[in-house]
């Protein structure tokens, strides 16, 4: 019996793991999702491109925004930690909205400064969470 128990727990804990890895490796595609977009916004001049990979950006934020990073785990819904987490994605979901906005009114160039301050945005929340 002793050695079924250990054997059950040896199992869900195997589970565990890999539904961490799993989510692990859905964040770590939503965030080369999120650079991939960037570079072709920073160095695109064609408005359909660049609004393309903002739509590809904003879906990874909305994505990456749900999970937790390794740098959190074990960290509750409501903790400091976590809103902060979540705050980073709805300010960089705000900036993509700008960024979309000015692609269609066709600014490009300012579309390229929203993109830069993603990329100081990126920077200050990866010393946070990475």
């Amino acid at each position: 019996m002793r050695k079924v128990n250990l054997m059950v727990m040896s199992g869900v804990l195997f589970c565990s793991l890999l539904s961490l890895a799993a989510h692990a490796a859905d964040l770590e595609g939503d965030m080369l999702s999120l650079s991939s977009g960037l570079s072709t916004v920073l160095s695109s001049d064609q408005g359909g491109e660049m609004q393309q990979a903002l739509a590809t950006m904003r879906h990874a934020a909305e994505d990456a925004r749900t999970a937790t990073p390794p740098s959190l785990a074990g960290s509750t819904a409501q903790s400091p930690a976590m809103q902060g987490w979540r705050s980073a994605f709805d300010q960089l979901l705000a900036k993509i909205t700008l960024a979309e906005k000015q692609v269609k009114q066709g600014k490009i160039s300012e579309a390229k400064q929203t993109a830069h301050e993603i990329v100081a945005l990126r920077n200050e929340n990866h010393r946070k969470y990475r």
